[in-house]
């Protein structure tokens, strides 16, 4: 008997758009409750439940209680990179209309936890060209400015288990060029919030870059302030 992946079962829990909208709801990186799923979702609680339950024997999302609440997220990274990749084969035409949602998600967003869309891309090339990384044949590794950098931005080199590694490059779904995920992604997302450089925009994965953030994009990213006017509320 041949043993294959159960893509059916993957395939079965992603074909409802509802069950996609609270995928994408997740794709935050946070984690919500049943009520603020159904609301994303524009279903009731009790069909919320029907499809967070199918999701979670799916293995694409996890539940945690914590007091009175349950609480949804997407159940690890690898259930994130693979959702972002599926994005990249999905009709895109809703990016494009004049909608100032689909702008602000364009220009800068949360994907899981780290920084995606038009910033997130920027911030990867600007990494690459300041000598913090190096990207060889889709290999992402520490470059010669790497710990410097770190330092300079207060962030704590992130440990790495042997064979992991650093970074590694995320296919954008919206720019449909690479940007990066993984540890040093993630820490960088965290300064970013901590140090109030972004801000999350509400009911949205959109990411709103602050008068704080357009100082520290320009200073040590490089990024000048008229391209990073898109990542500004509007």
């Amino acid at each position: 008997m041949t043993i294959e992946p159960r893509l059916d079962i993957i395939g079965a829990a992603l074909a409802d758009p509802s069950r996609s909208r609270i995928l994408c709801e997740l794709m935050d990186g946070r984690a919500f409750t049943n009520k603020e799923l159904a609301g994303a979702a524009r279903v009731s609680p009790q069909t919320a439940s029907a499809h967070l339950k199918q999701l979670e024997m799916a293995g694409l999302t996890s539940s945690l209680r914590s007091g009175r609440h349950v609480y949804h997220r997407i159940a690890n990274s690898r259930v994130a990179s693979a959702l972002e990749g599926l994005a990249i084969l999905s009709p895109t035409d809703h990016l494009f209309r004049n909608d100032r949602l689909c702008t602000d998600t364009r220009a800068a967003r949360s994907c899981y936890n780290h920084i995606a869309g038009k910033l997130g891309v920027l911030m990867t090339d600007r990494l690459v060209a300041l000598g913090v990384l190096q990207i060889r044949d889709e290999s992402v590794s520490p470059g010669f400015r790497c710990q410097s950098f770190l330092n300079d931005i207060g962030v704590v080199m992130p440990p790495v288990g042997a064979g992991k590694p650093l970074a590694r490059l995320c296919l954008d779904w919206t720019e449909r060029r690479h940007h990066i995920a993984g540890p040093l992604a993630t820490a960088i997302m965290q300064k970013s919030m901590d140090a109030n450089w972004l801000e999350r925009r509400r009911g949205s994965r959109a990411l709103t870059v602050t008068a704080d953030g357009l100082d520290a994009f320009g200073r040590w990213f490089g990024l000048r302030r008229d391209v990073l006017d898109c990542c500004k509320p509007g």
